[in-house]
């Protein structure tokens, strides 16, 4: 079953993360949404991501906001290139922390996926949102419902030969609310394995997802 994903929110996980310089708002919002990006605005991402450690120490393998985007290790990278070869854009980031001078740590390259591909995959009317199920429920809020009992229904012919994608740009928008931006991350069953095997860090599962055939 595939998985409803986003930043790691358990205990002792925080950490500062932040561009540097800090990124333009208007271009932060383009990665989130997956836009195509021009030349002049890939050379205006900046370069270098300052980090604090967790409690425990260390920094996880992706590094992200749970509305994106996420900055990923070169071992998830690989696997991301290895299950889609191709499909993905990463950007190389340096890791540094936020100490500078003789204290700074250089804790290596990361890649910030940018154009990542939206799906329109979820089955409004199997799904559970915050207020409601189907259709009425997606109308007032269009968020997923966390209920360990709220359903998160994909059609399996779209995400079919999909590892790693995001809900379409359009996704809650509406009559009533034209405006609405609701994001979403998900992966596969075969992703998630491996993430698990390896122990790559940083994110967590928020649902697992139902297949099911339009």
């Amino acid at each position: 079953m595939p998985y409803l994903i986003g930043a790691d929110s358990s205990s002792g996980s925080a950490f500062g993360r932040a561009f540097d310089p800090k990124i333009e708002g208007r271009l932060r919002a383009m990665i989130i949404l997956g836009d195509p990006l021009s030349p002049e605005s890939r050379a205006d991402i900046p370069r270098v991501l300052r980090v604090t450690e967790r409690q425990g120490g260390g920094i996880p393998a992706v590094i992200g906001w749970d509305i994106g985007p996420f900055v990923v290790n070169p071992r998830l990278r690989d696997i991301l290139e290895e299950l889609e070869p191709g499909r993905h854009d990463f950007l190389p980031i340096e890791v540094r922390s936020e100490a500078l001078g003789p204290d700074e740590v250089f804790y290596g390259m990361y890649y910030l996926i940018v154009e990542l591909v939206g799906l329109n995959a979820v089955v409004i009317e199997q799904t559970s949102f915050i207020k409601g199920v189907g259709q009425e429920g997606y109308e007032q809020t269009a968020r997923f419902d966390p209920e360990a009992s709220g359903t998160c229904a994909l059609d399996a012919r779209v995400i079919e030969g999909h590892h790693f994608w995001k809900l379409p740009r359009d996704f809650g928008k509406t009559a009533r609310h034209p405006d609405r931006l609701v994001t979403g991350y998900f992966c596969s069953d075969e992703l998630w394995a491996r993430v698990k095997e390896e122990h790559l860090d940083g994110w967590e599962v928020q649902k697992t997802c139902a297949l099911v055939q339009v």
